[in-house]
């Protein structure tokens, strides 16, 4: 098995003699004194079998690996905390009651100016709470409430187009 020294951890080779380590780079490991052999094999076998990404969070949704999605990018991230804090009602966590959104409340709302002004504002809100959180820079570039459907019951089409950390993403969300 060939080892190459330079892909080592610097607490690893600091371990080695000089003479090893500037001789060259690439040894066969059966030719290495029986010292560094042991410091070598003590750092492979400490290490993890499996090596993961970074995963910020997961989206309860089953994958094809079946296990549940996993967020690995900070957009993703936060357009899943978007989305999950604007379906949130307020009391709906039993030892937080104060937290929560109350958009679905102003989608109800029958004067359209008033309606767009609450949503703007209280999407504006969690968008502040989730750029604190995350420390991320989330610019709102519009948000448009369109109803689906007319009559006594009356569904909405929420469209929100954000950018964060430069990157564009548009949610999209249905209210009844």
């Amino acid at each position: 098995m060939l080892i190459d020294i330079t892909t080592l951890p610097k607490t690893v080779q600091q371990q080695l003699p000089m003479s090893i380590r500037s001789f060259k780079n690439i040894y066969e490991f059966s030719d290495l004194p029986i010292r560094v052999q042991h410091i070598i094999k003590e750092y492979q076998d400490n290490l993890p079998d499996i090596v993961y990404n970074n995963a910020f969070d997961l989206i309860p949704e089953i994958s094809e690996y079946s296990d549940f999605e996993v967020i690995n990018n900070i957009v993703n991230l936060v357009t899943e905390y978007l989305k999950n804090y604007l379906v949130v009602l307020p009391g709906a966590y039993p030892f937080d009651p104060i937290f929560g959104c109350t958009l679905k409340y102003h989608l109800q709302t029958r004067d359209t100016e008033l309606r767009e002004t609450l949503i703007v504002a209280e999407v504006n809100r969690i968008i502040n709470v989730i750029e604190s959180l995350l420390n991320v820079s989330i610019v709102v570039n519009s948000i448009k409430s369109d109803p689906i459907s007319m009559g006594s019951y009356t569904e909405f089409n929420v469209n929100v187009d954000l950018s964060i950390n430069n990157v564009h993403k548009t949610i999209n969300m249905e209210f009844s």
